[in-house]
């Protein structure tokens, strides 16, 4: 099957991708990396109008660090994975991202495409979330929403139709962080966990279990208090709705996730 007939357009600014959202609203769509977007127009699952390309928008594809870690929305996963300003402010963000399906899939898919497509088994949209990231929002202005408010539910974001998801800037950090991701069979990922421990952070967060990123409070606690791994998890799960988005058999994988994730972000903690 072929995609349904689409004008394309390749605006050169951020300025232009947005006058080209406002002008074609619900008909326009966005492509970055294009790994969910091209499968999903050639099955003519999503169907739109009118294709923008953010590929020639050179100032959404950068790396930088001053106070904080500031990355481009248009930056490669791959890159992420390897770039050593990266590996060393934000090493969570580097480890999740080789995750994050083949290297095939990584050499082109971007950090903003994976945080706006918001998909509830998705590494980045929890480590956003673990790490306090804030994500940087163009429109008619410029808004920066905090990751926990990012997320509204299975493949919907706080994104109105006449804004591009432009950067994401992470906090400095200097806590043990770990992650774990379940892959029941190769290529299938159903639910992970990260867990950040240092200081006076302690964020403990699940993902494949509930529409968005989940942080469960009970846990959290116990986890800061040194709880066992066992008890952590048991926490975790005590406070998944048993009738929500994530399956039986989910929380159960999720339950391991979690164990995994803070027995090595204690290990990490302890002899660093």
């Amino acid at each position: 099957m072929k995609p349904a007939p689409f004008a394309y357009h390749a605006p050169t600014c951020t300025e232009d991708a947005v006058a080209l959202l406002a002008e074609h609203g619900d008909q326009a769509r966005l492509l970055a990396g294009g790994q969910t977007l091209m499968p999903l127009m050639a099955s003519r699952k999503v169907r739109g109008g009118h294709l923008i390309d953010l590929n020639r928008v050179p100032e959404l594809s950068f790396v930088s660090r001053t106070d904080r870690l500031r990355i481009g929305a248009l930056t490669r996963l791959r890159q992420l994975e390897n770039d050593p300003v990266v590996r060393t402010a934000a090493p969570l963000l580097s480890r999740a991202t080789a995750l994050a399906g083949p290297v095939q899939v990584r050499n082109r898919a971007t950090v903003g495409g994976a945080l706006a497509y918001a998909d509830p088994a998705a590494e980045l949209p929890a480590v956003a979330v673990a790490l306090g990231a804030r994500v940087e929002l163009r429109g008619s202005g410029v808004r920066s929403v905090p990751a926990e408010d990012f997320f509204l539910g299975a493949h919907q974001t706080a994104l109105s139709g006449a804004e591009v998801l432009a950067a994401v800037e992470f906090p400095p950090s200097d806590s043990a962080c770990a992650i774990e991701k379940i892959f029941p069979r190769p290529g299938l990922a159903l639910a992970g966990a990260v867990a950040v421990l240092g200081g006076d952070t302690c964020r403990l967060v699940l993902f494949g279990v509930a529409p968005t990123p989940v942080r469960p409070a009970a846990a959290e606690a116990a986890l800061a208090r040194g709880a066992p791994p066992d008890e952590v998890a048991d926490a975790a799960m005590a406070g998944l709705d048993p009738h929500g988005t994530g399956t039986a058999s989910r929380h159960v994988l999720a339950r391991g996730a979690v164990a995994r994730v803070v027995a090595t972000v204690r290990n990490e903690v302890t002899h660093g």
